[in-house]
């Protein structure tokens, strides 16, 4: 790898992921969606050679990085107060998505039935980080805003172990060995109760202990550097113990962000630490984004490599996805607030619009292991997802946060909450 021209690549993706932001804050549209724009034209250009996204290099640099930003910030006694439609949405509304989508892949692609799974685990995780800049410039109910948000805080942990689950029944397949359904549910459950049990406890034991030394100092630049070596530290320890590091980043960065704003913190310090976060954040994005758009070959999508072309599998996995997204908004409850008389059907649209898919899932499915099979299939699958939801959902929720004033916050909302 020659290093120059490696530097000479970040310089230049960084200078373009500049423009970027400059221009979509000028539009008042969300960065995420000018980056997958871009991405798109980049693959057009030739493929990156200089500079390879490998798994390691996506779990271990950039997963941490905008698990640990999108926690942080989560209030928890919002969190706490809608928590029945966050944990709707977050455990049994995903695990209803995934079977939704797996379902007709594996009937109509040539995906086997745990290529599809895998393929749904990894587009099951939302990324709300295109429309939650919206919410804030709207005025957006902070009741709506907290569960869009809490559900991405939560689905990303359940998803990450299901996608921990579907990745080694890929490979035990792999290997040409055939197990029965007591064996697949067996391995499947003692995998959950692995990655998820020891990823919660680690996060909870790290987050309190990192908490607690946060709170004796006052440095802005000491907090900041515990916060990182907290993300990925948190993940190393939890990766190494065989745990979900996903789990236990997004537990250690919800203690860490509470307890910081309520023991000890300044504003001043809050502020700082918040901006630090939201620039690595956006870099982590940006950096993601135009990597994969200079590592796609778009004629792919125009070659039949699979018994199933390339774009009829993209198309099916989008309308998948839009298909269980309906029906997880759905299983909401018809009062979705603690406020009286909040039973506002305009809530369930927002909600169903702000399925966005990015980051998170492109960082899922780079992290795929290169001896998978069909692996440039669910590449393409995920990153046409991505390009649609942000794109055509992203936009679909600015023009409806507009034409829908009764998802605002009021002064008589207010004056409930505080009541």
């Amino acid at each position: 790898m020659d290093v120059v021209e490696v530097v000479r690549l970040l310089v230049l993706l960084l200078f373009i992921a500049l423009l970027v932001i400059m221009v979509t804050r000028r539009l008042k549209i969300p960065y995420t969606l000018g980056l997958v724009i871009v991405g798109f034209f980049i693959s057009f250009l030739g493929r990156i050679t200089v500079f390879h996204l490998t798994p390691d290099l996506v779990l271990f640099v950039f997963l941490p990085a905008l698990l640990f930003e999108g926690s942080w910030s989560i209030s928890w006694p919002l969190l706490r107060k809608n928590w029945l439609a966050v944990f709707l949405l977050a455990v049994p509304g995903l695990l209803l998505a995934l079977v939704l989508i797996a379902l007709p892949l594996y009937y109509l692609t040539a995906l086997s039935l745990p290529e599809a799974f895998l393929l749904a685990a990894i587009l099951s995780p939302t990324d709300p980080v295109a429309v939650l800049g919206l919410f804030r410039q709207l005025n957006v109910h902070a009741d709506l805003s907290m569960i869009v948000e809490g559900e991405s805080l939560f689905n990303d942990g359940v998803a990450g172990v299901v996608y921990q689950i579907f990745l080694a029944l890929v490979l035990v397949a792999l290997q040409g060995q055939t197990l029965s359904l007591g064996q697949t549910i067996g391995q499947s459950l003692w995998i959950l109760l692995l990655q998820a049990g020891g990823g919660v406890l680690t996060g909870l034991v790290c987050g309190w202990l990192m908490s607690r030394f946060m709170a004796r100092v006052t440095d802005h630049l000491i907090v900041i550097t515990i916060s990182l070596v907290t993300a990925y530290g948190v993940y190393l320890l939890a990766d190494s113990l065989h745990f979900s590091g996903i789990l236990a980043v997004i537990i250690a960065a919800l203690i860490m962000g509470n307890y910081s704003r309520d023991h000890g913190l300044s504003e001043q310090v809050q502020s700082v630490v918040d901006d630090f976060w939201g620039v690595i954040a956006f870099l982590a994005n940006a950096m993601l984004f135009l990597l994969v758009g200079g590592q796609l070959d778009p004629q792919e999508l125009f070659t039949v490599r699979q018994p199933v072309p390339l774009i009829v599998v993209a198309l099916l996995a989008i309308i998948a996805v839009l298909v269980a997204r309906f029906v997880m908004v759905l299983v909401l409850p018809r009062r979705l607030s603690a406020i009286p008389g909040l039973r506002l059907r305009s809530w369930r649209f927002i909600i169903f619009l702000s399925g966005l898919r990015g980051a998170l899932s492109l960082a899922l499915v780079l992290a795929l292991p290169l001896n998978v099979p069909n692996r440039s299939l669910l590449l393409i699958a995920t990153y046409s997802v991505v390009f649609f939801t942000l794109l055509v959902q992203g936009f679909g929720v600015q023009h409806s946060l507009r034409l829908l004033p009764r998802v605002r916050e009021t002064k008589k909302d207010l004056g409930a909450v505080d009541s």
